[in-house]
């Protein structure tokens, strides 16, 4: 584990990943001990006092409910990782042991949260209002979240679990009425184009990306960090992180998609050329 030059490589997901994430939109975990009743239900609460304050509604939203929604909740989607790595992190230094690879997975988780809030931003404006929110939530949760993760770890992770569990519902119901006739979303957000931010960082068709497919994959990333929080509320606090090998496949991949593209910038074979003979 000497070569860290994997560290907070996205995932590119392919059209069969993406299919998979949708079909798990409706899993649920379910809360089995005082904790996870406890995170559920704080979750509930925010969940239903977000609806209310955003104005949104499953049926038929409209594009400004979400708009300030999705916004709003990638900023604050992007908080509990942070703390998470920074927590794991101070503990390695005072205690002078490894983390055992954490940090790594919730820097990435954190940093692809925030990636999903400056694509937003570009395709849609804040408003003051917005703003605000953005700022009294992180105000007011930041805290909390710190004080819970410092007693208890996994409950945070639960409670992540649970909110990465609202978001991919969320994505999976505006997905759900963009590709249906006559809805609010499809008559606006069918046919718009994906911001070049969006384009670079999923590694998207630049001719053919469109905002749809940006939301896609936005389910797709939020659906593994509900399945990362929900795994490591199970772990022991000093675990293994069992996520290392999906970032080391990440860069790998991301390696071999950069060379080929070099490549192809030289000439269709790079430097080779074709030939019947063994060797040149």
């Amino acid at each position: 584990m000497g070569d860290h030059s994997w560290r907070q490589i996205n995932h590119i997901w392919n059209e069969e990943e993406i299919k998979l994430q949708r079909k798990s939109v409706n899993l649920k975990h379910v809360p089995k001990t005082f904790s996870d009743y406890t995170a559920n239900y704080f979750m509930k609460t925010l969940y239903h006092s977000f609806n209310f304050i955003t104005g949104y509604r499953e049926e038929n939203p409209t594009p400004k409910s979400l708009e300030w929604r999705l916004i709003i909740l990638e900023s604050f989607a992007g908080v509990p990782g942070f703390i998470a790595a920074g927590y794991r992190h101070f503990y390695s230094l005072r205690n002078l042991k490894r983390d055992r690879g954490a940090i790594f997975t919730f820097l990435e988780e954190a940093e692809n949260e925030r990636m999903h809030l400056l694509v937003c931003l570009k395709m849609f404006k804040a408003s003051w209002i917005t703003r605000f929110l953005v700022i009294t939530a992180q105000v007011t949760m930041t805290p909390i979240l710190m004080i819970m993760y410092s007693i208890k770890p996994q409950m945070l992770h639960r409670f992540v679990g649970y909110l990465e569990e609202t978001a991919v519902h969320t994505y999976g119901n505006i997905l759900k009425n963009i590709e249906k006739e006559g809805t609010h979303l499809n008559k606006e957000w069918k046919n718009l184009q994906a911001p070049d931010i969006a384009v670079a960082y999923w590694n998207l068709n630049p001719k053919t990306a469109s905002w749809e497919e940006c939301l896609r994959h936005m389910l797709a990333d939020e659906a593994h960090h509900r399945d990362v929080n929900h795994t490591f509320a199970e772990l022991p606090s000093n675990a293994p992180n069992p996520f290392i090998q999906e970032h080391i496949d990440n860069f790998e991949n991301i390696v071999r998609k950069k060379y080929q593209i070099e490549m192809m910038k030289k000439d269709i074979h790079g430097n080779r050329k074709e030939s019947d003979k063994p060797l040149l």
